[in-house]
């Protein structure tokens, strides 16, 4: 098994982190896309696109970036956990 230097983990954690964030902007912008589709065409799968995506954004938020900035008071953290 690999050991990394602290200042190892910390790049590998920056890493993660800017790694999630532009799956969060890649989400956000999708859902404008399946927004702007939905108004045009008023098609129902557009508006299950829209709620994929923000499935997707939700999970990203609660086990990409929170957990990375260490935040073990939120009242959700037990879901974190199981």
């Amino acid at each position: 098994m690999i050991q990394l230097s602290p200042y190892g983990q910390r790049v590998v954690l920056r890493i993660n982190l800017i790694g999630m964030w532009i799956a969060v902007l890649v989400s956000v912008r999708n859902f404008t896309i399946c927004y702007s589709q939905y108004r045009k065409t008023k098609g129902k799968i557009h508006l299950i696109n829209m709620a994929q995506v923000t499935v997707l954004f939700v999970h990203r938020l609660l086990y990409g970036i929170i957990p990375l900035f260490e935040i073990h008071t939120c009242a959700y953290f037990p879901l974190l956990v199981s």
